[in-house]
């Protein structure tokens, strides 16, 4: 139940009864002390006007921005839930994202996206295995500025199928006349959704126990 609080005017000593819960002062019992206020006011020293408008205008900005805060969990939530439908759809499908780490499947290639700013020389995939060891390298020459796609399809350098796992793909060019990497995207295949609602947060699960966030994804297919 709402604790009773009593307000003295300090003019004649009448008290007002305002309920208080949780020590907060509900537009009820604000308006109360308003009237109050007004009736018990010394009559020699009335109310200043602008200092009786200041006092209402400041509650309803703080009450205004309880409703703004109270709207904003509103949108918040719905925003979750249609981010939350949008990952669910992605589950089965191959996503784009920027890492280094990618699943061979057999029968299956890997495939993946250059991102340079200028264009590069001898520019080459070094694939490697868990235990850092050379798989394969793709050999892309030239490349201009933007996007370049590629593919591997897990042959390794002796002709062979590679077994499925996991590999790390590199990518490295000569630039501006020096070897430097190159920023590389690969598609990664999302095995599942995890949703944290205290965080409001959704994240695509990937094999290796690996998880991205939604806004990480590039394309998907």
């Amino acid at each position: 139940m709402n604790a009773i609080e009593q307000i003295f005017s300090p003019s004649n000593g009448n008290s007002v009864q305002v309920n208080s819960k949780n020590d907060e002062l509900g537009q009820e019992d604000f308006l109360k002390l308003l009237v109050a206020q007004l009736k018990n006011q010394d009559p020699s020293n009335p109310v200043d006007n602008s200092e009786f408008l200041g006092q209402i205008a400041q509650f309803s900005m703080v009450s205004g921005i309880d409703s703004l805060g109270t709207s904003f969990d509103s949108v918040a939530s719905s925003l979750f839930s249609t981010q939350a439908m949008q990952a669910s759809q992605l589950v089965g499908k191959d996503i784009l994202i920027e890492t280094n780490t990618a699943d061979l499947v057999e029968g299956e290639s890997i495939e993946g996206v250059l991102e340079s700013s200028t264009s590069a020389s001898n520019v080459k995939i070094v694939i490697e295995d868990e235990s850092g060891q050379l798989v394969r390298t793709l050999d892309l020459g030239n490349i201009t500025d933007g996007s370049t796609g590629f593919n591997w399809n897990g042959i390794d350098a002796e002709g062979t199928q590679a077994p499925s796992g996991s590999y790390i793909l590199r990518a490295e060019a000569f630039i501006d006349g020096s070897l430097q990497g190159v920023p590389i995207q690969i598609f990664n295949r999302v095995q599942s959704i995890s949703v944290d609602r205290n965080n409001t947060s959704v994240s695509l699960e990937l094999s290796g126990n690996r998880s991205v966030g939604i806004s990480q994804v590039r394309e998907f297919k």
